[in-house]
C-alpha cells in the first residue's frame, strides 16, 4: 500500500554501499521505518531529506511481498538550521526524539505528538530553554496527553480541593534570622494518581508519594494546558525543578514503563 505524507525522520542508518533506512515519526500513522534503495546516491528523489532531524513529506510504498516499507520520495520541508548549529539544542532535541521512539506511538494518537514534537523544536530553534527543563516539560506533555493527565485539583484521598488544605507544616525555625523551613502539604501518588493532602489524615502524606510544594503542584497543572510556546519564560527554582523531576519520572515510569537510563529510555 503506497502513501504520501508529511514525517519526521527521527534516525537514519546505512545497511549497504548505497542503501539507507530511515525511522520516520508519520503525524498520521506514528512510527514507520522504511529503506532508500541507492539514498545515498540520489539527489533527484530524496534531495536533502535523509538526514535526522529533517521535516518532509515522503512517499512511501511496499516491496512486491509487503514484507517491508520502501521509501520511494522526499521533499524537504525544514531542516532547522537553528538547532544544527547549536550542540546544546541538539542534545536536548535528542533527549524528546528519544522519548517519542520509545513511547511507541501508534496511528491513533500521531497527530497530537507530531504537532507537540513540531512546536517543540521550533520554540527551542527560535527561542532558548533551559537543559534542565526542556526534557522534564516535554516528557510531561506527551504522557498527559496520551490520556493519563492526572486530577491536580482534588486530593484523591478525601475528594475535598488540595488546595484548601494545602499548607506548610514549619519544621525548624531559626529566630535569629528569622527563617523557616518548611515541609510541603501536599504530595503526588502515583498510585492512586493524583494528589494527598495532610489534612484527611496523618501529618505525613500517603507513603511512597512525593512531596510536592503548592508552586510546583501549580507548576505541574500550569504544564498541562501550556504549549511548548510558552515553555521559555518559565523559571523554577532548584527545590521545585527537583520535585518535578521526581514526580514525572516516577509517572512516567509507572504508566508507560519507560526509564531514562545511561542516555536511552529502557522498558521496565
Amino acid at each position: 500500500m503506497e502513501f504520501t505524507e508529511k514525517a519526521l525522520v527521527l534516525k537514519v542508518g546505512r545497511f549497504r554501499e548505497t542503501d539507507i533506512w530511515l525511522r520516520l515519526f508519520c503525524a498520521g500513522r506514528g512510527m514507520v521505518t522504511a529503506f532508500a534503495f541507492g539514498g545515498s546516491r540520489s539527489t533527484r528523489r530524496f534531495c536533502g531529506c535523509l538526514d535526522q532531524l529533517v521535516l518532509g513529506t515522503f512517499r512511501v510504498g511496499s516491496n512486491r511481498r509487503g514484507t517491508y516499507k520502501v521509501l520511494e520520495e522526499g521533499t524537504l520541508l525544514h531542516a532547522f538550521p537553528g538547532l544544527r548549529s547549536d550542540p546544546r539544542k541538539l542534545g536536548l532535541v535528542a533527549h524528546c526524539l528519544k522519548f517519542v521512539e520509545a513511547v511507541q506511538i501508534g496511528s491513533q494518537g500521531a497527530r497530537p505528538v507530531f504537532d507537540l514534537l513540531l512546536e517543540t523544536l521550533g520554540t527551542l530553534e527560535k527561542s532558548e530553554v533551559g537543559a534542565e527543563l526542556l526534557p522534564l516539560l516535554f516528557k510531561a506533555k506527551l504522557t498527559f496527553e496520551q490520556g493519563l493527565k492526572p486530577d491536580l485539583t482534588l486530593c484523591v484521598r478525601c475528594g475535598r480541593p488540595a488546595w484548601d488544605h494545602a499548607r506548610a507544616d514549619y519544621a525548624a525555625a531559626d529566630r535569629s534570622s528569622g527563617q523557616v523551613q518548611a515541609t510541603p502539604a501536599l504530595g503526588f501518588s502515583v498510585e492512586r494518581g493524583g494528589l494527598v493532602c495532610t489534612a484527611c489524615g496523618d501529618k505525613q502524606v500517603d507513603l511512597g508519594a512525593e512531596p510536592l510544594s503548592i508552586g510546583a503542584a501549580r507548576t505541574l497543572e500550569w504544564i498541562s494546558a501550556s504549549r511548548p510556546a510558552d515553555w521559555p519564560r518559565l523559571s523554577l527554582e532548584p527545590e521545585m525543578r527537583r520535585q518535578l523531576g521526581r514526580v514525572v519520572d516516577r509517572f512516567v515510569a509507572y504508566h508507560l514503563g519507560l526509564r531514562w537510563e545511561h542516555g536511552m529510555y529502557r522498558k521496565i
